[in-house]
């Protein structure tokens, strides 16, 4: 009896952290570097040209799609809206915007949304840097082919075949994008505005971490449940392998989106040294 007990709970052991390392985890290593990047260039930016100036000129569409990214996961989860301010052209960046909203803390539900609502402005940013890129400057970006290329990729290579033909596919994107590109046409430059004000607004507040970092715990705990119940009653632990392949659709949105902001950064990190800022 004890002995059944102990793999069964083996077994939901093996299959969370299965799941945590081929899905999870690469999801919130490229989704944390994000952070780092958009809060590189938000600073880099306001370096470069000031606080006010920075709000009136650059922040304000940014940090209206980081306030609706929290915003529209909060009635998903039973999260009840009780104040949002999309923009304000305040004094202080910390203020410029903000949504507030109740639950409970004794539905599990609720909790899982935490981590939802406060990763969300990565979320919403990532859709619309895509939206601003594939239809205002025209890109050939394809959705479909970014998830194709991600279920493209066969786990049985191994780690460094698995790489490569990430970074192959990855390559071979961002040429075809630069041959696209056309700096006669107005609309690439109002892209580049938008990619600017968005890249530098999804970064999340150490409110947003410690909420995300909690919702995170519960949805963990919750994953090992079900895996637990399924190893009671018998059932095989799910294949990684096409956890791993959605992973890296995921995570080919992921990259492009944090090379977009990396790069924004450095250019704006390039002309702070230009003109001594």
């Amino acid at each position: 009896m004890w002995d059944a007990i102990q793999r069964v709970v083996w077994t939901a052991l093996v299959s969370t952290l299965g799941q945590t390392l081929s899905l999870i985890l690469p999801v919130l290593l490229f989704g944390w570097l994000i952070h780092l990047s958009s809060h590189l260039l938000e600073k880099s930016a306001i370096r470069l040209i000031g606080l006010k100036a920075y709000l009136w000129l650059l922040a304000w569409p940014g940090t209206a799609v980081h306030e609706l990214g929290h915003a529209v996961f909060c009635p998903l989860f039973g999260h009840k809206i009780t104040g949002i301010r999309l923009f304000s052209f305040s004094s202080s960046r910390e203020n410029a915007g903000y949504v507030t909203h109740t639950y409970s803390g004794r539905n599990l539900y609720h909790l899982v949304g935490n981590f939802f609502i406060s990763v969300g402005p990565l979320i919403a940013g990532s859709a619309a840097l895509y939206v601003v890129i594939r239809y205002l400057a025209g890109l050939p970006l394809g959705l479909g082919e970014l998830i194709g290329g991600g279920r493209g990729l066969d786990p049985g290579w191994g780690f460094a075949g698995w790489t490569l033909d990430f970074l192959s596919r990855l390559w071979t994107l961002a040429l075809r994008l630069a041959r696209h590109l056309d700096f006669t046409d107005w609309r690439m430059y109002l892209a580049a505005w938008l990619v600017l004000s968005v890249g530098s607004a999804m970064t999340l507040s150490p409110q947003d971490l410690s909420a995300a970092a909690g919702g995170l715990g519960v949805i963990l705990c919750l994953l090992f449940v079900i895996n637990l119940v399924a190893a009671a009653l018998g059932y095989s632990s799910p294949d990684n392998r096409g956890l791993l392949r959605i992973a890296a659709a995921v995570c080919l949105v992921l990259t492009l989106v944090l090379l977009i902001c990396s790069a924004a950064a450095a250019v704006i990190r390039l002309l702070c040294a230009v003109t001594r800022r």
